[in-house]
Parts: C-alpha cells; sequence; structure tokens
C-alpha cells in the first residue's frame, strides 16, 4: 500500500477522533475558562478561573464529587464480584456449544435503552411493584418497603446498568483461559480456593482491569438512572453538571470546568487501575 492509501485509510478514524472526541474537549476546556456564556450582547466574556475556584472552595460541589467517586468505585467492585462467578461458570464450567447461548441469555436485557431499563426497576421497586408485593404476600412487612427515589434504588439501578460492562471484559479474558493450567495446578494438589486466587485470578488479570475501568468510568458519568431512581437527597456530581448546562444563567462555564474535573479524575482512577494490573502481571516463565 502507497503513501496515498495509508492516507486515505487514516484519514476517517482521524479526523472522527479530531471531530468528535479532540475538538469538543477544546471548545469545552476553552468555555470552561470563560466567566459567562453565552455571553450578553454588549459584554464580552472575560478568561478567568473563577469555575475551578468555585469547585475548590465550596463544599456542596466537593461533596457530590466525592460521593459519586465513592459511588463508582462501590458500583464497581460490586459488579465484579457479581458477574466473574457468572463469567468463570458461563467459560469454564459450560461446554463449548453451550456457552453462546448462555451468555445471549444475559446480554439479551442490555438491548432495551438504557431508560427503559430504568423505568423496569422504578416498576420493580416501586410501593406497589413486584419487590414490596412478593415481601406482603409472604407476611414479612404490612406497609411497603421505601425502595424507590433514594440511595438504595440509585445503587441497584447504576449497578444493574454496568453489568454488561463488566461481563463481557471478564468473560473474554476466562474464555482465553488455557485448560491445561488449570489442570495441571489441580494435579499438582492445588484445591479450588487455591486455583482461583493463586492460577485463575492472576491470569484473567487483564480483563479485570478492563471491566473496572469501563464500569468506573459509566458509573462516575452515569446521569439518565440517577436522575430517574433518586430523590430529592439525590445529588450526583453528573447531575450537577447537567442541572448547569441545563440552566440558563451563564452556567456553561462551570459545567464545563466540572466535566472536565470529572473527566480527568475518571482517566486518573482508570490509568491507576491499569498500571495496577501491570505491575502484578506474571511473568513469563
Amino acid at each position: 500500500m502507497g503513501r496515498l492509501g495509508r492516507v486515505v485509510l487514516l484519514a476517517g478514524p482521524l479526523l472522527w477522533v479530531i471531530g468528535a472526541n479532540i475538538a469538543p474537549l477544546i471548545e469545552m476546556a476553552r468555555i470552561s475558562l470563560l466567566d459567562t456564556y453565552p455571553a450578553p450582547p454588549g459584554h464580552p466574556a472575560r478568561y478567568s478561573l473563577d469555575s475551578y475556584a468555585a469547585f475548590l472552595t465550596s463544599p456542596i460541589y466537593r461533596g457530590a464529587f466525592f460521593h459519586s467517586l465513592v459511588l463508582a468505585a462501590a458500583i464497581t467492585v460490586l459488579a465484579l464480584l457479581v458477574t466473574y462467578p457468572l463469567a468463570y461458570l458461563i467459560a469454564i464450567r459450560t461446554k463449548p456449544r453451550r456457552r453462546a447461548r448462555r451468555l445471549l441469555l444475559l446480554i439479551v436485557p442490555f438491548w432495551t435503552s438504557e431508560i427503559v431499563r430504568a423505568f423496569a426497576i422504578m416498576l420493580l421497586l416501586a410501593n406497589r411493584g413486584a419487590v414490596n408485593a412478593t415481601i406482603h404476600w409472604l407476611g414479612v412487612v404490612n406497609a411497603p418497603l421505601p425502595l424507590l427515589y433514594n440511595q438504595f434504588s440509585v445503587g441497584f439501578g447504576m449497578l444493574y446498568a454496568a453489568l454488561l460492562a463488566m461481563l463481557l471484559p471478564v468473560y473474554a479474558a476466562l474464555e482465553r483461559l488455557p485448560p491445561d493450567v488449570l489442570n495441571a495446578a489441580a494435579s499438582a494438589g492445588a484445591g479450588p480456593w487455591s486455583r482461583l486466587v493463586r492460577v485463575t485470578l492472576p491470569l484473567t488479570r487483564d480483563g479485570i482491569a478492563a471491566g473496572c475501568a469501563l464500569v468506573f468510568l459509566t458509573s462516575l458519568g452515569a446521569f439518565a438512572v440517577p436522575t430517574l431512581l433518586g430523590g430529592a437527597g439525590t445529588t450526583l456530581f453528573s447531575m450537577t453538571i447537567g442541572s448547569m448546562f441545563a440552566s440558563s444563567a451563564g452556567r456553561w462555564p462551570l459545567g464545563a470546568a466540572f466535566g472536565l474535573i470529572m473527566l480527568g479524575s475518571g482517566l486518573g482512577v482508570v490509568g491507576l487501575i491499569m498500571r495496577m494490573a501491570r505491575r502484578h502481571e506474571i511473568a513469563p516463565g
């Protein structure tokens, strides 16, 4: 392939990356440095760091930010604990000809829109929903449990929305695991728990790291699910940013600055996850 062919081949992806990713971030960075946007007629905007200073000086904004970080980390850990046994069961304990069908059963619910799944959770957790109806029928409680429009419903909805992002990378890593390695460990006298801790988990660390990175980023920036399932006391950083962009009071610079802060923090955590995964890689024997 000549030079012209390589240029034509790379032109499309480069234009997509620049136009759909880099250019919007540059514009957001520019807006975050303005004192107001859109600027009123006759009053040109000036550059300042007031939006970033507002984050550092406001305990409300910092509280929402750290709350989002902690919640995203908790969702990531829970998603790993839920999906790893399922992925292990399908990839290791299931015959190859049945794996695709069982994996498809887990993926099918995620073919629907995230908003549709959020409304389904609302119907599930409502006062007259399936959960409260079941526990009332069992005689556990007489009054419905407050399962909706609180931290529980937000966490449950975000966990459900993030499961697929964890399941697929972990399943791919487990499926690539050579069966001879597990058989050799068993022949050497290693029990199931020892094989899991000393063989399976280290050899699937890349898949775990990729799943944790995807789940953390999607959970940190989640907006639709916490907006629909959260109550008046639910204040996540993504919801704060969304309210700023929805306002017509010139708060776009604040929202742009907070968006960049959230993006930088998320990428920093993901970089730390990837670095830890590389640091603990098993050296080839």
